[in-house]
């Protein structure tokens, strides 16, 4: 495992402050005047940069691996993401938006299992601006889109007059506490599986048996470092399907 790669605590120190390193941000990244995790962002961020360029050829019809899978993964977003939530004439105008969402959440992810490399969305303040950022968008649409008639969007229809003074309340909090979930969301999940991982290898140490780590360990990690893939991808997935939900409620409520 990764952990393991870097050799063993030394005298006196805390294993599990050293296994569970890994998930925490640390300064000058590889003697760089820059944290971990910010360095993962700037190298997803150029690796995204890059394959949209590489992908975007003037030819309709792709062709090789690299331009077919981007394409597909492309063409997921927009069909079963966005068009099935706000609809093709709303939603084809926001699909480059959520496409840079996932295939930027998905890269941070996976970047976050290559060892030495840290998980940038296992950072609160990382996924809070991501939040912030689909919370702004969600404003912004629903301002330009219905103008004076915006803040109807939080009054249900066909209510009492009585109280709509307290569902809107209620429902303009909730607006702001849903992008707040969404932050919560991927950052417990993302964060997760290193605590676990670190948890299975510090039990080398808890147990100071190398024997434990032979045979439970480490397949115990590994199992969930695959597992890891998976997660990767869902929560990319989930993260941009609710972002298409949060900012389609405030384009085409009625979709």
């Amino acid at each position: 495992m990764f952990v393991l790669a870097s050799g063993e605590p030394g005298a006196g120190a805390d294993p599990f402050d050293f296994v569970f390193k890994h998930a925490l941000d640390h300064d000058n990244w590889m003697g760089l005047p820059v944290t971990t995790f910010q360095a993962m962002m700037l190298i997803s961020s150029i690796l995204v940069i890059l394959a949209g360029l590489v992908a975007n050829k003037t030819n309709l019809v792709p062709r090789g691996f690299f331009r077919n899978a981007f394409e597909s993964i492309l063409l997921f977003v927009r069909d079963e993401l966005v068009r099935p939530v706000m609809g093709t004439h709303h939603g084809d105008h926001y699909v480059p938006f959520f496409c840079t969402l996932f295939v930027s959440i998905f890269t941070m992810n996976l970047i976050g299992l290559v060892p030495s490399c840290g998980t940038a969305t296992s950072n609160i303040l990382i996924t809070g601006a991501l939040a912030a950022i689909v919370l702004l968008v969600s404003l912004v649409s629903g301002v330009v889109i219905h103008k004076g008639h915006f803040f109807q969007l939080f009054v249900p229809s066909g209510v009492p007059k009585l109280v709509v003074p307290l569902l809107f309340l209620l429902e303009f909090i909730g607006f702001f506490v849903k992008h707040g979930v969404l932050m919560l969301r991927l950052f417990a999940n993302m964060i997760a599986g290193h605590l676990v991982i670190g948890a299975f290898i510090g039990m080398v140490w808890v147990f100071k048996s190398y024997l434990v780590g032979a045979f439970l360990s480490v397949p115990l990690a590994l199992f969930v470092s695959f597992l890891e893939l998976l997660v990767a991808f869902l929560q990319a997935y989930v993260f941009t399907m609710l972002s298409a939900l949060f900012i389609g409620g405030m384009v085409h409520p009625e979709h």
